[in-house]
């Protein structure tokens, strides 16, 4: 059992190593050989772990997506109302720029070689599945009358574009939080959507719920030992 823990620790290390580093320099800046001399180990072991550095970001992106379809999945469980459940959608995509930064900066600096390399065919059907849970959102929001008769997958890019690209200009600990970017991001963004009189809106619940989801679903967190079990 020791020796099992000792194995996932290493892996873990070495991923977050891997990561940290290609949020900093970007993938064709780092070696395996740069991660083993940062963590003091043999290139040898990571391989083992790993097989390849291609192998290596596979996996940092497979897990980020991992992570935030699950995150989705528990905070969109609490609410119903697809005007609570695209702001949760825009506060999570913001706070992954600030609480899952370094994974955040790697995931998307290397956004172009998950869309079109063959080892990344998990990478986008996972965002693929993201991707349609908020067109879902946005055309229920149609269809209830909750929002204006507008192109529900362009919409859906329009919220993308708005917070993915966040990593080349937010700074965690600078004049705004994440949490406060957000805010002002859904007042507009459901301003602009809404069919009839804005809504009232409560980011402060919506900001808690994606925070508890996401604290829980973090590589460290209670959902990481058993996620890591069952994909072993």
């Amino acid at each position: 059992m020791m020796a099992a823990v000792a194995r996932k620790s290493r892996r873990g290390e070495i991923l977050q190593c891997f990561t940290e580093m290609v949020a900093e320099r970007g993938y064709d800046e780092v070696s395996v050989r740069d991660v083993a001399e940062a963590l003091e180990i043999s290139k040898g072991t990571i391989l083992h772990h790993f097989g390849s550095k291609e192998a290596l970001l596979e996996e940092l992106n497979a897990e980020y997506m991992r992570r935030r379809l699950a995150e989705a999945d528990e905070f969109l469980a609490g609410f119903e109302d697809p005007v609570d459940q695209l702001q949760l959608i825009v506060y999570q995509l913001m706070l992954s720029q600030q609480d899952d930064r370094a994974a955040t900066v790697a995931f998307s600096r290397e956004i172009v070689r998950s869309a079109s390399e063959e080892t990344m065919a998990e990478v986008r059907a996972m965002r693929d599945q993201y991707s349609a849970l908020v067109i879902e959102i946005i055309g229920r929001g149609v269809e209830s009358g909750a929002f204006a008769a507008v192109d529900p997958r362009l919409a859906a890019l329009q919220v993308f574009g708005m917070c993915n690209w966040a990593w080349t200009w937010f700074k965690p600990g600078g004049r705004r939080s994440a949490t406060e970017i957000a805010d002002q991001y859904c007042r507009t963004l459901i301003g602009g959507l809404a069919a009839g009189p804005v809504p009232k809106l409560r980011g402060e619940e919506l900001a808690r719920a994606v925070e508890a989801a996401m604290a829980a679903h973090r590589p460290d967190g209670p959902t990481a030992a058993l996620g890591a079990a069952k994909r072993a």
